[in-house]
């Protein structure tokens, strides 16, 4: 007995009373259970927010999903879920800046993304672009939230990470560069101040 429930393959009236022909259906009807069962379990596969974790990887091919060594299991499916909104904005800005906030948590008031991409459109009433085309991306950041991280050391993991999310998004042709600024938190301004 299969541990797929089956369905008959559906036969016109004309059938009904035929023995051989609905033995046969009911035959076909089982043989098919396992294919159907799997066929409707198929969106479940491939949403990234059900999908069993052994499918994620194939998932992350598929979509072409930006993700990085060492990411959480949710940080992966997120990536997943923003891939194919990704990839209509791929080297622009506005790409840039939909990944740093869906994917890094980077958004107002806390955090402050401004990227100067010199690429801009512009008319004879706009200002001209400025000289030398570089794409700059600043991203002001509030202080460890740990008070015993070393704020040096987690102004290089900011920069890392961004160099990386800006890698990601810049046109091959354009330069860039990246600054981070941190936040002094207020116990270090507090054991500075007396």
């Amino acid at each position: 007995m299969s541990p797929y429930p089956a369905r008959p393959l559906p036969l016109p009236a004309v059938y009904g009373r035929d023995t051989v022909a609905l033995a046969f259906a009911a035959a076909i009807g089982e043989a098919m259970a396992p294919a159907e069962e799997r066929i409707d379990g198929l969106d479940a596969v491939l949403d990234p927010w059900r999908a069993p974790p052994a499918f994620l990887d194939w998932l992350i091919r598929i979509t072409g999903a930006r993700v990085e060594p060492g990411w959480p299991e949710e940080l992966r499916r997120k990536a997943v879920d923003l891939a194919p909104r990704l990839a209509a904005y791929r080297g622009t800005p506005y790409g840039l800046l939909l990944e740093a906030r869906e994917i890094h948590g980077w958004e107002a008031p806390r955090y402050t993304l401004r990227v100067d991409d010199p690429g801009l459109v512009f008319t004879d009433d706009d200002p001209a672009p400025r000289a030398g085309r570089m794409l700059t991306v600043t991203l002001t950041a509030p202080g460890p939230e740990d008070p015993t991280e070393d704020q040096a050391e987690y102004q290089r993991a900011l920069e890392s990470r961004l160099t990386r999310l800006v890698r990601a998004h810049c046109p091959a042709h354009l330069p860039f560069k990246v600054t981070v600024t941190v936040a002094r938190s207020t116990s270090d301004e507090g054991s500075h101040s007396g």
